[in-house]
């Protein structure tokens, strides 16, 4: 006597990394470099991000400013290592992904 078995695979969906979200108000451009800086309207360090609309960072950037004032230096620049610079790296390689002819290029200048 042989018994049939009813063996079902479950297939399960894999869940997808959250994706960061993206900065409020920071439009993507074609360089951009960020940063933090002292701001003496708030007292506080911000952390911000500059933007230019050609390759040669030529003419005046236009500026984008974290929300967030940190009383320290080191803390805003924390911020800005662990909240903005990912999303800013996904931002552009989602940019120059969506163009053919494009490359991404990221350089970290410090660590």
């Amino acid at each position: 006597m042989v018994m049939a078995t009813n063996k079902r695979k479950i297939k399960r969906k894999k869940r997808k990394a959250k994706k960061l979200s993206r900065l409020k108000g920071l439009p993507p451009g074609i360089r951009m470099k960020g940063g933090v800086l002292f701001d003496p309207t708030v007292n506080g360090f911000v952390a911000i991000v500059h933007i230019w609309d050609n390759v040669h960072c030529h003419g005046t950037p236009e500026e984008w400013r974290s929300p967030e004032v940190f009383s320290t230096e080191e803390a805003a620049m924390q911020y800005y290592k662990t909240s903005i610079r990912p999303s800013l790296e996904r931002m552009m390689a989602e940019t120059a992904n969506g163009q053919p002819g494009r490359t991404f290029i990221h350089r970290k200048l410090e660590e």
